[in-house]
């Protein structure tokens, strides 16, 4: 009984799944207009345009040789056609080399139908011909541009008339064609259509593989604009502006921020070209940058040639204030190795403060994720009041590290906004 049950139950969930309300959403998007045409589209089209002009030349080619070889001299005027007609494909080959492209679009579409519309009224039904107004057709929907909807209403109505009239009033040869063999007119008409439903299969095959190609370009143009977007915001955030338009801004509890100045850059910063200056600082600041990535603090910004960064924000973390004293153990370290390295007297002096930010993006032509606060204010004080190669940490940053890592007592020192503070050095973990 209970297995009836269950088997009903899964039944009705199944039907469900067919009777529901409708997705209104997905009937509102085929309604809605399209989207205005970008420049991937235009290259699509012309791409398409050069491919037809040289397929239809190579086809009306076939088809004049093909006269010849089978001795088809009663039709004569279908011969002068053929020639007539490859050398206009010719010249809409020649405009395409020109970058015409609208003239060589104009002059594929009235070259094929007006070869189309004089075969039909020479050859009749004899030969199935009136086969390739289909072709035409499809060819008139993937080739013009959207502004040119009159140009592609009237090439797609065309062919459909001549499909009509070849098969309801022009049916009999205006060409005398009863010295042909029955064989060899059934077998010209099994090749047009042959030929005609192999003619659409390749624009829509071209097309098909035109619409990859700029999916793969949009493709790779958003990997490239996501790896930009995460250059200069954090993954979290630019996730965030990626999927919805509202404003990002955030209150975070408790974080840690660092400010970090070079000591002794300025003077010999004014010595030197600036080629030698941004070098150098693009020496320093990318070991920093591998520095905090590895350790999992997130970089604000630089400002000269001082340096910000957060732990906790925008992800919380429990340990942000050791992720943060690692940080600036790790920074004395690696400035050290720099100053062994160039031979340049520098050092490093940097301030830590624990409290309460606001974070978010502001900017409308270049985004910037930053926080705000008393402990951005705090954490800078701590830097600037602070001593070069020396680490100064506030009370409330010393209280969360506990007994975790060394420090030692500066005592009370007078800050500017803020007056007396007790302060500590950071010696080591």
């Amino acid at each position: 009984m209970m297995s009836e049950l269950s088997q009903h139950d899964e039944k009705d969930c199944q039907m469900r799944q067919y009777i529901r309300r409708p997705d209104k959403q997905f009937w509102l998007d085929l309604l809605s207009p399209p989207p205005l045409p970008t420049q991937a589209d235009h290259t699509r089209r012309t791409r398409i345009t050069r491919y037809s002009l040289g397929a239809a030349f190579a086809l009306t080619t076939f088809y004049f040789l093909l006269s010849f070889f089978l001795g088809f001299t009663q039709g004569l005027s279908v011969i002068l056609l053929n020639a007539v007609t490859m050398a206009c494909y010719g010249m809409g080959m020649w405009a395409a080399s020109l970058h015409a492209e609208r003239l060589a679009r104009l002059w594929l579409m009235v070259t094929v139908n007006t070869h189309l519309a004089v075969l039909i009224f020479l050859t009749g039904s004899a030969l199935g011909v009136s086969i390739f107004g289909v072709t035409n057709t499809v060819l008139a929907s993937v080739i013009f541009d959207p502004p040119e909807k009159k140009s592609r209403l009237f090439f797609m109505g065309f062919p459909i008339l001549c499909l009509i009239l070849g098969a309801c009033v022009f049916t009999q040869a205006y060409v005398d064609l009863s010295a042909v063999q029955p064989m060899l007119i059934s077998l010209m008409r099994t090749v047009n259509m042959v030929l005609a439903t192999l003619s659409v299969l390749l624009i829509l095959n071209v097309f098909d593989r035109e619409v990859l190609k700029a999916e793969q370009y949009l493709v790779q143009e958003r990997e490239r604009s996501d790896r930009l977007l995460h250059a200069v915001l954090p993954p979290k955030i630019a996730n965030e502006l990626r999927q919805n338009d509202r404003m990002i801004a955030d209150r975070h509890p408790e974080v840690s921020v660092l400010f970090a100045d070079i000591a002794g850059f300025t003077p010999w910063a004014s010595k030197q070209d600036p080629e030698v200056v941004v070098s150098l600082l693009e020496k320093i600041f990318s070991r920093f940058d591998a520095i905090v990535a590895r350790l999992g603090a997130e970089k604000i910004k630089t400002i000269g040639d001082a340096y910000m960064v957060v732990s906790g924000a925008p992800d919380p973390r429990h340990d942000h204030t050791h992720i943060i004293a690692r940080l600036a153990l790790a920074l004395l370290d690696e400035i050290k190795l720099i100053r062994q390295e160039t031979g340049i007297d520098l050092d490093v002096r940097i301030g830590v403060h624990t409290g309460s930010v606001i974070a978010g993006v502001i900017g409308a032509m270049r985004f910037s994720y930053d926080i705000w606060g008393d402990t951005v204010n705090t954490a800078s004080r701590m830097e600037s009041h602070g001593q070069a190669g020396r680490i100064q940490i506030s009370q409330e940053t010393r209280i969360r590290l506990a007994e975790d890592f060394k420090t030692e007592y500066r005592g009370v020192i007078d800050v500017k906004g803020k007056g007396e503070m007790a302060t500590w050095w950071l010696l080591a973990q």
